[in-house]
């Protein structure tokens, strides 16, 4: 028996003893405010502390900008100024995760996301209303929660959107809360947001301090608190190390994400039940009020999760975007057929698999990147002068035969990714580099810090951009108080293009510990970016322990029924189409079959980044089809619209005059058609998606 049949028939019984224990627990949790009881009386949820109940005038503080307002955030990049950076405020740790650049030339402000149009100098996009920031507490975790009431939510018509964090991210995710959350606040509904126990889980070993779940920083009730035996001599051995929630909690949260989920939706009910029963019974139940979820990437795959777990019919509608999920069945076999090619088998793959393998190959690969892209800007292709290195190492370890990066590059084509993704793999590596296949291995194998798996650990690093070479140094560019309005739950901790505050160091590096990019694993005349620890990762897929973790975390595909949109980028590198969308549509075709609701939209042109610099020419924002699929389910269930079939949307890049890109508009943006051209149409049956090319 080989080894991909034994992790095959793991994941099966790991599976099926997950989703029992799974469904026994949704329906034990959900029982309150949103399934009537026998005498309709409130009663707060167990497991839920309520930390804060803030409300915001929307003008010096509000739901949606903490105050900055649309026009200055979509006008210039605000350079944020704590009084004290040491001891931040509320409001400006507020405003430090929700600053960022909104971009209005990818259509944002115009054709998604803020109405531009219906903004005045007395309403610049700023939302008033009540937050109610709360925890989920229980043995084993703390989950965020935040509750956003609009002044103006509907008491008549009520509803709930739930947005589960985008990637590793915890609450206040800028996106989430300025696009996902927006739309649920400009449609009078009340959003609710939860971290899936991950957060801005980051923990100072050295100084034995942490975050809170409003951001303040602490030494006790943390997001994240590990257990560190020996910590003093930890501390002397690595110094200026730190702690993060997802890679050493030992947790394992995605396993419950889509009831974190189910959970936050009953914090909602509980809250508006609350805030506008005038008896205080319960007023607002699942009967009576539009439950949707609207999640992307990590929050996509928790929406779909939360819809499998979802036996009561509390969700009516759900839209992924992009989502990060493994879907896996032991009988049903998945395939695509791109137009009239031969269909293809899907392999079930989890993001720790391609990712490690994408981290093996590409800086093997970028010559051949930049061989076969002569007229075109590569970005950050230019930053990878020892390529040939790691060719060197993958052929002594028989991992390459010739040693050629067109040998890399055609394992990569194999592997999934397609030659138009070609030009967004030099920068998603330097991006993400190692550290996103780790934080899924280190959580799924349930990794202790002390551990230090495969001589990998988190670190600050050198953050001056000058001569800046990635190697662990005490922080000095940024506070540690500053770290959790700069984090975005992902390593490394960037501070603009081209340093970093926190990042995934390798302790062995034959200088001194560094990130990858920059290390040299066996000769310090030669930085192969560290392909020492890159093989040790892709290793890492077959322990058991890691196996037992991908078993804990496998998507059914059974919807149960729910109205669904699934939304995914063609050029998607990071999450990649075959593995997560296409195979979960393809295996609900078979599990639901004929009572199936879930739509598969999927969008040309479009990636997991959002068609801002540097790929401004060639990829269209994702979000614009999430928002799209948003206000199909909203009319279909408000107003009984049809709704459109699945389908390949075919867009336009933008195009550039006198090197000044245009504004995206309709002709760019080509929206979700009700009833597309049959040429397009995506059909999925029998656990076969038929794709048109």
């Amino acid at each position: 028996m080989n080894t991909r049949t034994i992790k095959i028939l793991t994941s099966l019984i790991l599976l099926t003893t997950t989703t029992i224990a799974f469904t026994v627990q949704a329906k034990g949790n959900t029982r309150l405010n949103i399934n009537r009881e026998e005498n309709n009386t409130i009663v707060k949820p167990q497991w839920l502390t309520i930390e804060s109940t803030n409300y915001y005038d929307g003008d010096s503080d509000d739901l949606a900008t903490a105050g900055l307002g649309f026009t200055p955030l979509s006008t210039t990049k605000i350079n944020l100024k704590q009084a004290n950076p040491t001891q931040p405020t509320t409001q400006e740790l507020r405003q430090l995760k929700l600053n960022r650049f909104i971009d209005t030339k990818t259509g944002e402000g115009t054709l998604f996301g803020y109405q531009r149009k219906t903004l005045t100098p007395l309403f610049d996009g700023k939302v008033a209303g009540t937050e109610v920031l709360a925890t989920l507490k229980n043995k084993e975790e703390t989950v965020g929660l935040l509750l956003q009431i609009p002044l103006d939510f509907d008491k008549n018509k009520p509803c709930i959107v739930a947005v589960p964090a985008t990637d590793s991210d915890g609450l206040f995710n800028a996106h989430d809360v300025q696009i996902r959350g927006l739309w649920g606040l400009r449609h009078n509904c009340a959003v609710v947001y939860n971290d899936k126990g991950l957060g801005n889980g980051i923990y100072d070993i050295t100084n034995q301090r942490g975050f809170a779940i409003d951001g303040k920083t602490q030494t006790d009730n943390l997001l994240f608190k590990p257990d560190i035996n020996n910590r003093e001599r930890y501390v002397k051995a690595y110094p200026n190390r730190y702690a993060i929630k997802q890679l050493h909690s030992r947790q394992n949260s995605e396993q419950r994400w889509g009831e974190f989920v189910l959970q936050s939706i009953e914090f909602a009910f509980y809250q508006i039940n609350t805030l506008y029963s005038p008896d205080k019974t319960i007023k607002y139940n699942k009967d009576n009020t539009l439950v949707l979820v609207y999640g992307a990437s990590d929050g996509g795959g928790a929406a779909l999760k939360a819809g499998e777990l979802d036996k009561n019919n509390i969700i009516k509608g759900i839209v992924a975007v992009n989502p990060q999920i493994v879907p896996y069945s032991k009988k049903i076999a998945a395939s695509v057929q791109f137009g009239k090619n031969t269909p293809v088998k899907i392999q079930y793959q989890s993001i720790a698999e391609y990712s490690a393998y994408a981290s093996l190959y590409i800086p093997c690969a970028v010559p051949a990147i930049i061989e076969n892209n002569k007229d075109k800007y590569i970005p950050f292709a230019d930053k990878y002068v020892f390529s040939q290195n790691r060719c060197n190492d993958l052929k002594q370890a028989k991992l390459l035969k010739e040693g050629t990066p067109e040998e890399a590059l055609e394992k990569l084509h194999k592997y999934g990714w397609t030659p138009e993704m070609d030009i967004q793999l030099p920068y998603f590596y330097f991006k993400e580099t190692v550290s996103l296949p780790y934080q899924y291995i280190s959580a799924y194998g349930h990794y202790d810090i002390t551990e230090r798996m495969c001589n990998y650990s988190v670190a600050s690093t050198q953050q001056n951009p000058i001569y800046y070479t990635g190697k662990v140094a005490p922080l000095k560019e940024v506070a540690f108080e500053q770290l959790w309005g700069l984090s975005d739950g992902h390593l490394p901790v960037w501070i603009g293009n081209d340093s970093t505050a926190l990042a995934l160091v390798n302790n062995e590096d034959v200088i001194s510990p560094r990130r990858d990019f920059y290390s040299s694993s066996e000769s310090k005349e030669n930085i192969d970016y560290n392909s020492k620890g890159a093989m040790c990762l892709y290793k890492k897929i077959n322990d058991p322990r890691v196996q037992y973790g991908m078993g804990q975390i496998i998507a059914s595909a059974n919807l149960n029924g729910i109205k669904t949109y699934i939304v995914h980028g063609r050029n998607n590198v990071k999450q990649l189409p075959d593995y997560t969308s296409r195979a979960y549509v393809a295996l609900n075709s078979q599990v639901e079959g004929k009572n199936s609701q879930l739509r598969y939209i999927e969008v040309e042109n479009t990636s997991y980044l959002d068609g801002k610099p540097p790929f401004e020419n060639i990829l269209l924002p994702i979000d614009y089809y999430g928002e799209d699929a948003m206000e199909w389910l909203w009319a279909n269930l408000t107003n009984k619209a049809t709704l459109p079939e699945s389908q390949v949307v075919h867009t336009k890049p933008r195009a550039s005059n006198n090197d000044i890109t245009l504004d995206a508009t309709i002709k760019n943006l080509v929206p979700i058609s009700q009833s597309p051209n049959r040429n397009n149409v995506i059909k999925k049956e029998n656990g076969k998606l038929t794709i048109p090319n």
